[in-house]
């Protein structure tokens, strides 16, 4: 009697992963990661669906996604069917990305949400593109929006203000993975600004999108290939010499990204940010700041920028707003080559380990003067980091997931970005809020903490606690030590 023939072996879909136990394992780590250090700067959590409407990203989005997307229909209606053959366009299409959804979400509701609105979120995504390295077709990604400004009148301070509690959030998840600004630095441009000194160059209105979607391919492509797209679109030769140029460093007037480079010296992270006006992005519907998150000099490890015009375009109101995308495939992979991702018994110990509280650990307010604004700031951002311990900075051999790190752990801070300045209004907020300790700056050496569950005062020896981490009366090792 012949053998029966084996079955044929039906491998995965091209694009995607099997993940056994110690490759989840090694994906969780990095979505703590993501989730610790969205709460730690202020971040809620939000979800929506893995599947969109079609023209969510038809109208919203940009050529370039409509090329990249999963289309879908159920088959069981004749009218979706006929669409489909007609137009072959299916009315649905798996998400590619979360910003279109963010705005749809917020549109809903944007009357009863407060302002700004701070989300995070984190789950599966889709593109029809090519797989490579670092490039799949189905990844996970982590994106951080921040939605309303802290202020009625959209200046560019107040944009600058959220632009850099966006950009401090990518930048907390760098250190707490051990990553540093030797290898990995924040590229910053401005849409509006690149949008004038292009018009200046002779490009028109509707030659826009293509000229900012051929600045954004310029790493990828040859100086001769650009200069065929860009003579093909009839670009003017102002802009192609630009374009092909090898070191791309115009003289603008950049007075938005100086305000956000501004706000970033005041929270510390000044050091990782550079401004690189050949960072575009290629989505059709940032407005201003832009930036890139790249890591020796080439992989774009997540990337962002300003959105101001989208919720509108949902059925809100005009809302200034920003975030940027981060996805596994790519982080993961610059964890490896650094050899920052713990294996075996450190993998497991990495991952149980209790993450952020959820629970503001701290509100932060000043008393009333102007002047300790920035002080609140720069206490936040503070807390967030926390203290690394000297035994730790001692090891040649550290490694982030140590449990030696922190002599002061990173807490979860937030800010009011109410305009009173009234302490009892101030304290309803951080109690709306439900956060475990009331923190008012009256002075760098002079900080007052209430615990908010008991609202009774707690003070130091000397009366008060300190804003810098130095201090021996330090406000940060206050709130650790009563946690």
């Amino acid at each position: 009697m012949p053998s029966k023939k084996p079955s044929k072996k039906i491998k995965p879909p091209k694009g995607t992963r099997d993940l056994y136990p110690e490759d989840l394992l090694r994906q969780r780590y990095i979505t703590n990661a993501w989730r610790d250090a969205s709460i730690r700067c202020g971040f809620e959590e939000i979800a929506g669906p893995t599947f969109e409407s079609t023209d969510l990203y038809a109208v919203k989005s940009g050529d370039g996604i409509l090329n990249e997307l999963f289309q879908t229909f159920s088959g069981k209606s004749d009218k979706e069917i006929e669409q489909v053959q007609k137009t072959a366009q299916a009315p649905y299409a798996l998400r590619p990305e979360f910003t279109p959804t963010l705005a749809r979400m917020y549109s809903a509701h944007a009357k009863q949400l407060p302002k700004p609105c701070k989300w995070f979120t984190a789950g599966p995504y889709f593109r029809a593109e090519r797989p490579q390295r670092g490039r799949l077709r189905e990844f996970l990604q982590w994106n951080v929006d921040a939605i309303g400004l802290p202020s009625e009148e959209a200046t560019p301070e107040s944009k600058a203000q959220m632009d850099t509690e966006i950009i401090e959030c990518a930048v907390r998840l760098f250190e707490s993975l051990g990553l540093t600004n030797d290898s990995l630095r924040l590229q910053l441009s401005d849409r509006e600004v690149m949008a004038d000194y292009f018009a200046s160059l002779g490009v028109s209105d509707d030659q826009l999108e293509i000229a900012f979607t051929l600045l954004d391919r310029k790493p990828k492509l040859a100086a001769d290939t650009l200069q065929t797209l860009a003579t093909d679109a009839n670009l003017p030769a102002a802009f192609i010499a630009f374009l092909t140029a090898e070191h791309t460093e115009p003289n603008l007037d950049a007075s938005g990204l100086d305000s956000v480079c501004s706000v970033c010296s005041v929270v510390k992270i000044d050091p990782w940010i550079t401004k690189d006006f050949t960072i575009a992005r290629g989505l059709a519907y940032y407005t201003g700041t832009v930036f890139e998150a790249l890591a020796d000099g080439e992989r774009a490890v997540a990337g962002g920028g300003r959105y101001d015009n989208l919720i509108e375009l949902f059925g809100g109101p005009p809302t200034p707003a920003c975030g940027f995308g981060m996805g596994d495939v790519v982080l993961g992979n610059l964890l490896d080559d650094k050899e920052l991702m713990p294996t075996g018994v450190e993998l497991l110990e990495a991952v149980a380990r209790p993450q952020a509280s959820i629970r503001p650990d701290a509100f932060i307010v000043p008393n009333g003067d102007p002047a300790n604004e920035p002080l609140v700031h720069t206490l936040a951002a503070n807390l967030r980091r926390g203290i690394e311990s000297e035994s730790w900075l001692a090891d040649k051999n550290r490694k982030p997931w140590q449990t030696n790190r922190y002599s002061v752990p990173p807490l979860h801070a937030r800010i009011s970005y109410k305009s009173t300045r009234k302490i009892n209004k101030l304290k309803a907020d951080a109690s709306d809020q439900h956060a475990k300790f009331f923190v008012e700056i009256h002075a760098d050496n002079k900080v007052e903490l209430t615990n908010m569950d008991t609202r009774e005062p707690i003070t130091s020896p000397i009366g008060s606690f300190h804003v810098d981490p130095s201090h021996e009366h330090y406000i940060g090792q206050a709130i650790a030590n009563l946690l």
